[in-house]
């Protein structure tokens, strides 16, 4: 270890004041589509396997790395396709619907909070006229009836939550990324749009939408704009949106550490993402707050290294320990929920999001069971697992950590509204290790210490070390590049995640 890294200092000091208490926690995108669409969709079908006695074994172990994780706040993705393919005709027990079915089964069972997301309707029943003799264009068609976009909604949601009891669903949205191409009214093509006439008629359909549940009285709440990536916005309330949505949620893909240049990055588009969240997050907390809506970030993820084909990137390390920081700054700023794209994945399609793999990518079939996913599952995984439902975060404030007067540690601490325990997540983005003293007034109890490093085993990266604490203080070696995981409440090695 260099002498001089080793003698800088980094103190951390945890307030016992809450000042933000969460509306749900953090998750994953979990996919129902088996069936590829004709335009990209990228890799939102066939990560997770029919729900067959063949792929029982394959089921049990997804559970089990769910509840493991942690899944709080689940996106459960699904489109128009496998429910209602035509007017008036409704395929309930399709194979899609059997995959929804189990995800929302084990949704109920641990008390997590769903999402129900429409990726887009891909029915050529509700597209508009003008793009019905192109399946691509049918894919990415805004709905044309949107009466008929509201009775379906209220169809598919007296038969999930009334019908079968699935109250875990709190919030729907209508479709993905709609400032993408997933949203086009005519006469738009993918190339050339109209961004104001799309969030017109997305303002328009969440209204409509709005009135027949209020109408059916179904205990379920809207999520919007669903928009990518991180746009900047100057006002969201001069958004025609902003009047129908309960909660808004975003995306972001792009970001890049502070410390990098984002024009070097492959990623066309990529930014610094303290630059991002200043102009995002940071003034967006602020007005969702004075308005009572809350503010999710719905799906994150990294494109920022390379995305496409079987590309690595998205779950190397490095971009597993920039997604973790996200999630620290991110809860700092007062975010309701967090999902990450995605718990499961082909990984073949554009690049390996997934947290678990699934997916024989050489023989391209589902494995017999399901293995972490190395390096997310144990970097941002093994965040996720320590983040309890409905957080406190309790103030923090950092000393040193500093490179180049630009700040390198970054910490985010909670508490459990269940069990009291406080978690402190804190990340080292420089090639440097700190010695950190973390101090505060929730530290009454022993601490236990988890790091994870680049290359680092498994067993190693999971295995806690005791952390002597004494008058609330306590001492610990902050790795080079690396998450670590303080908490006073240890979770055994095969049990939940913190709920």
């Amino acid at each position: 270890m260099n002498s001089l890294a080793a003698a800088a200092g980094v103190t951390l000091s945890v307030s016992d004041r809450v000042v933000h208490r969460m509306k749900s926690g953090v998750g994953a995108s979990w996919h129902s589509l088996l069936r590829p669409t004709v335009s990209h969709g990228g890799s939102a079908f066939g990560g997770t396997p029919p729900v067959t006695a063949a792929h029982e074994g394959l089921w049990r172990s997804l559970e089990r790395q769910a509840a493991w994780l942690g899944l709080k706040f689940i996106r459960a993705e699904m489109d128009w396709r496998q429910w209602q393919p035509q007017r008036g005709v409704f395929t309930w027990t399709s194979p899609e619907m059997q995959i929804l079915d189990r995800i929302l089964r084990w949704a109920q069972q641990h008390g997590s909070d769903v999402m129900l997301q429409c990726m887009w309707l891909d029915v050529e029943w509700l597209a508009f006229p003008a793009y019905r003799d192109d399946p691509a264009k049918v894919q990415t068609s805004a709905p044309s009836d949107l009466e008929a976009l509201a009775e379906s909604w209220v169809l598919l949601l007296r038969e999930l939550v009334q019908r079968r009891g699935y109250t875990c669903i709190k919030w729907i949205t209508l479709v993905n990324e709609p400032n993408h191409y997933w949203w086009l009214v005519p006469p738009d093509i993918p190339e050339t749009q109209d961004r104001l006439r799309q969030a017109r008629h997305l303002g328009a359909a969440l209204a409509r939408v709005r009135e027949a549940l209020i109408v059916a009285q179904l205990p379920v709440k809207i999520m919007g704009p669903d928009y990518t990536d991180l746009p900047v916005l100057p006002r969201l309330a001069g958004e025609p949106w902003w009047p129908h949505v309960d909660d808004v949620d975003f995306h972001s893909y792009c970001s890049c550490f502070d410390w990098e240049d984002p024009a070097a990055q492959p990623a066309v588009g990529a930014y610094r993402l303290g630059t991002r969240l200043k102009e995002t997050l940071q003034p967006y907390r602020a007005e969702t707050a004075a308005a009572g809506k809350g503010l999710f970030l719905t799906e994150f993820g990294t494109q920022t290294y390379g995305y496409k084909a079987d590309d690595p990137a998205p779950g190397s390390f490095k971009a597993s320990l920039k997604d973790t920081e996200l999630l620290i700054r991110a809860l700092n700023l007062g975010v309701d929920g967090l999902n990450h794209w995605s718990f499961t994945n082909r990984g073949d399609c554009d690049g390996q999001w997934q947290l678990v793999d699934t997916w024989d990518r050489q023989w391209k079939q589902w494995l017999p069971e399901c293995v972490p996913h190395r390096d997310a599952y144990h970097v941002l995984g093994l965040a996720m697992r320590h983040v309890p439902h409905r957080a406190g975060v309790l103030a923090t404030f950092e000393e040193g950590g500093r490179v180049q007067d630009g700040p390198r540690v970054w910490t985010a601490a909670v508490c459990s509204p269940s069990d009291s325990s406080v978690t402190v997540l804190i990340v080292n983005d420089a090639d440097q290790p700190w010695t950190a003293t973390v101090a505060g007034p929730v530290f009454d109890r022993p601490l236990w210490q988890l790091n994870s490093v680049a290359g680092a085993a498994p067993q190693e990266t999971l295995r806690y070390a005791s952390l002597p604490c004494r008058a609330g203080k306590a001492t610990c070696l902050l790795p080079a590049f690396s998450l670590t995981v303080l908490t006073d409440t240890p979770l055994e090695p095969e049990a939940a995640g913190r709920w």
